[in-house]
C-alpha cells in the first residue's frame, strides 16, 4: 500500500489475506445465522406467501386456507396470535375477498417472488423461503460491502462496524425483497466507481427487485449520462422504465394514492374499493410525522455526518468520485421520502452502508496520506 491509501500494483488484494478474509466471512455468517435462526416472521410474509400459492391455482377460500396453514405451521402460537390481531389483520384473516386484494402490495416484488418460487422448489416450504432468501442476500451484501470497501480503500476491519450500524443483521431477520435489495444496490454502487458496463444492466434490473429502486436506476444514469455514456444510459433508463411498468402493471398494482392512502390515511383491508382522502391535511400529516421521527433514527447521524461531509468537499473543491456516491445516496433518500414520507430504516440501509464506507474510507486514507 502506497502512503496515499492505493495500492501498488503488485499489493496483495485485501480479500485475500487470512485476516481480511476472516473480517469479510465472519460478519457474513452471523447475519447469515441470525436471519435464519431468528427471523422476525413480520406480517408481510402472509402476503408473499399468499402470492406464491395463488401462482399454484390457490384461490379464494382455498387460498386463505393454504396460506395460513403455511405460517401457522412454521411459526409459534404467540407469533401466529399476532399475525391475526386487530380489526385489519383479523379481516384479511377471515375474509378471502380482503386476502386477495393484498396480493398486488406483493406480487410486484418479480425478483424476490421467483426466488421465493426456486427455493421453494429446492424442498422449503414457504415462510422458510423467505427466511432463506432475505438471510442469504443480507450475508451476500456483507461481501458486497467488503467488495466496496476495498475499491473506496476503507479498512475491512470496519465492515462489522458497518454492518451493525446500518442494519443489515435487522433486513436478514424480515420477510421481505429488502435484503435482496441492498444487495443489488451496493452492487450497482460497485459497478458504477468501477466505471463497469455491467452498471447499466443492474440498473435497469433494479425495479424489478424492489419498484421504488427505480429512484436508484435514474439517479445512477443521471451520474453516467452526464459522464458520457449518454447511449447506454438512455437505454437502460428506457429499459428500467419498461421494467417497473411491467412490475407493477401486469401485477395489477394499485398505485401511488392508495399506497399512500393505505399506508398513513385508512389501512383498509380492501385496498380495491378504497376510496382516497381529498383532505390536504392527511397528506401534510405524514409528512410532518417523518420529519420528526427520521431524527431518532441511527440512519439520521450517518447521513447527516454523510451531507456534512459532501458540502465541505464541494466548499473546499476536493469533491471526488466518491463524493458521487454520496450525492446518490443521500438524494435515493430524500426523493423515497418526498414520494413515501416514511423513514422506515429498511429502505436505506445500502444508502447508509456505502455512506459510511465513504465517510470511513476518506478519514482512512487522509489518516495514510498524513503519515
Amino acid at each position: 500500500m502506497q502512503a496515499d491509501g492505493y495500492p501498488k500494483p503488485g499489493d496483495q488484494h485485501p480479500l485475500l489475506s487470512l485476516f481480511g478474509l476472516a473480517l469479510t466471512v465472519l460478519p457474513a455468517l452471523s447475519v447469515l445465522a441470525v436471519g435464519l435462526k431468528k427471523p422476525y416472521n413480520n406480517w408481510d410474509e402472509i402476503g408473499y406467501v399468499a402470492v406464491a400459492l395463488s401462482t399454484e391455482g390457490h384461490h379464494g377460500a382455498s387460498l386463505n386456507e393454504a396460506t395460513y396453514a403455511s405460517v401457522k405451521n412454521a411459526v409459534d402460537a404467540a407469533t401466529f396470535a399476532q399475525l391475526i390481531q386487530g380489526d385489519y389483520r383479523a379481516t384479511v384473516f377471515h375474509d378471502p375477498t380482503s386476502l386477495q386484494q393484498q396480493l398486488p402490495f406483493y406480487s410486484i416484488r418479480v425478483l424476490y417472488m421467483q426466488s421465493l418460487k426456486v427455493v421453494h422448489a429446492l424442498g422449503s416450504d414457504y415462510p422458510e423461503a423467505t427466511h432463506i432468501v432475505s438471510a442469504t442476500f443480507a450475508a451476500l451484501s456483507v461481501f458486497m460491502l467488503a467488495a466496496l470497501s476495498v475499491r473506496l480503500r476503507a479498512p475491512l476491519w470496519s465492515i462489522p462496524f458497518v454492518v451493525l450500524a446500518c442494519g443489515l443483521l435487522d433486513i436478514a431477520r424480515l420477510s421481505t425483497p429488502d435484503a435482496m435489495a441492498c444487495f443489488f444496490s451496493l452492487w450497482t454502487l460497485h459497478a458504477l466507481i468501477r466505471n463497469s458496463s455491467l452498471v447499466f444492466i443492474l440498473a435497469a434490473l433494479l425495479p424489478l427487485v424492489r419498484t421504488d429502486a427505480l429512484l436508484l436506476s435514474l439517479l445512477v444514469l443521471a451520474h453516467t449520462f452526464v459522464n458520457g455514456s449518454k447511449a447506454k444510459s438512455v437505454a437502460s433508463a428506457i429499459a428500467a422504465g419498461a421494467l417497473y411498468l411491467f412490475a407493477t402493471l401486469s401485477n395489477g398494482s394499485y398505485g401511488w394514492l392508495t399506497l399512500f392512502n393505505m399506508s398513513f390515511i385508512n389501512k383498509s383491508p380492501y385496498p380495491a374499493t378504497l376510496i382516497p382522502s381529498r383532505a390536504l391535511g392527511d397528506y401534510l400529516r405524514p409528512y410532518i410525522s417523518m420529519a420528526y421521527s427520521f431524527t431518532t433514527q441511527p440512519h439520521f447521524v450517518i447521513f447527516g455526518l454523510a451531507l456534512a461531509w459532501l458540502l465541505l468537499k464541494k466548499a473546499h473543491g476536493t469533491a471526488n468520485e466518491t463524493a458521487q456516491i454520496i450525492t446518490i445516496c443521500l438524494s435515493f433518500v430524500a426523493l423515497h421520502m418526498l414520494f413515501f414520507p416514511a423513514d422506515t430504516y429498511r429502505f436505506f440501509v445500502f444508502a447508509a452502508a456505502a455512506s459510511l464506507t465513504v465517510l470511513i474510507a476518506d478519514a482512512y486514507v487522509t489518516d495514510l496520506r498524513a503519515r
